[in-house]
């Protein structure tokens, strides 16, 4: 079997899929602040003071607001109720296959008709 190699072609067509823009935006507020905090530190800094910052630092106003759902309410019709029909007695007919509850050489659980 042939392994995946991944290759600059790959690369920038995953790239080019990625949504970027909320973290470019958010790496452009906090790297400089990280780097601010580095330099306080005298040049040392660890992962744990790193989490510290980012916890205390509010992201309010600099993120994207998310888009409001949108609820829709079923509305029937024929077609729905018949499709909703069909397929809990196709439901009820293969869940009792393996006991003899029907036989499957005379049920029609629907019919083609051509006009």
């Amino acid at each position: 079997p042939l392994r995946f190699v991944p290759n600059q072609v790959w690369l920038d067509a995953v790239k080019s899929e990625l949504p970027m823009n909320t973290i470019t935006r958010l790496l452009k507020h906090l790297v400089p602040q990280i780097e601010d905090l580095a330099v306080r530190n005298g040049g040392m800094i660890d992962e744990l003071q790193v989490m510290d910052f980012i916890r205390q630092t509010t992201m309010v106003g600099l993120l994207p607001v998310p888009h409001p759902i949108v609820i829709r309410k079923y509305q029937p019709n024929k077609y729905t109720c018949l499709w909703f029909t069909v397929f809990q007695w196709g439901v009820i007919f293969m869940h009792n296959q393996m006991v003899p509850l029907f036989d499957s050489s005379t049920i029609k659980l629907f019919i083609v008709q051509t006009v």
